[in-house]
């Protein structure tokens, strides 16, 4: 069934969606939006500090924050992103109202499938990838629902299992909740590779990467333009506060049981939580409210 911009195949959202990735598919790959010269446009209107942009020659286990500059200002990045080996990325394009429009008519078509398995659904964010051939994201995760939309050129998108611990131990996940480690780096071993999910993306294909799903990315032959929308939804904001509680029990030196494994002992720390936050007066402040 195709919608405006989204083509929702309703049987694979009712068995996949939210714990497995999926592909979807779109009719975004001539918008006007996306192309070179508005881009420009775009990072020039928005905030500085919403185009981030790092040399894309490194490996599957490179640490974002110790990539040195290429040099070059976000405008030259997206000017010359055919040869300049970049990845750039212009975050929250949801500040220019165009954009904002965008993300949510996407969102208004994805509502009537995923609303009812991630109820409070809000916090709307855009974000668009603009990368040089060859060029690789490294291995990392994300604590939101991500619908990654190629608009133009090839790569492949390789994702994992969130809830496979030999992938991602407790400890981890517990450690990138409590720092706020978006921006961090995941450890890829080698035999990680024989459990990847690929997805080859041209132009009209995308992916549906699930809350906290390990994922990297390479751009193949030739500059690549990627659109994603995300979300937040009552059970991210709840799992960002249980883990970050898990890590406080173990300073304390117990022993927590892990996030999803037991419904009724969740409901009891979300519930102490609740009332710690009321008794300081933060509900509704970043501690509580915000993830990350």
């Amino acid at each position: 069934m195709a919608s405006n911009h989204l083509v929702i195949d309703h049987d694979t959202f009712a068995e996949r969606y939210p714990h497995r990735p999926f592909a979807v598919r779109h009719n975004l790959g001539s918008h006007p939006l996306f192309e070179i010269s508005r881009l420009l446009e775009l990072q020039k209107a928005l905030p500085p500090d919403k185009s981030e942009f790092y040399n894309g020659q490194v490996g599957v286990n490179e640490d974002r924050r110790l990539i040195p500059p290429t040099g070059l200002t976000a405008e030259e990045t997206i000017r010359q992103i055919r040869e300049c080996k970049s990845w750039l990325v212009l975050k929250n394009v949801e500040l220019d109202p165009t954009y904002r429009d965008l993300v949510m008519q996407c969102v208004e078509e994805l509502r009537p499938v995923v609303a009812h398995k991630s109820p409070g659904m809000r916090r709307y964010q855009g974000w668009i990838f603009i990368t040089s051939p060859g060029s690789i994201a490294p291995y990392h995760l994300d604590p939101e629902h991500n619908f990654l939309l190629q608009i133009r050129g090839p790569k492949m998108v390789h994702v994992f299992d969130p809830n496979d611990r030999s992938l991602l131990s407790e400890n981890e996940l517990e450690a990138y909740y409590n720092s706020g480690a978006a921006k961090g780096k995941l450890e890829f071993r080698e035999e990680y590779a024989k459990k990847d999910q690929a997805f080859a993306m041209g132009a009209g294909d995308g992916v549906y990467i699930p809350v906290s799903a390990p994922h990297w990315v390479k751009v193949e032959d030739d500059y690549s333009i990627s659109f994603s929308i995300t979300y937040y939804c009552d059970e991210v904001y709840r799992r960002d506060r249980l883990y970050r509680f898990n890590v406080g029990l173990r300073r304390l030196g117990v022993t927590p049981t892990p996030y999803g494994h037991s419904p009724w002992r969740d409901g009891l720390k979300d519930s102490l939580i609740s009332t710690y936050l009321k008794v300081r007066g933060l509900v509704g402040r970043k501690t509580g409210d915000e993830p990350l």
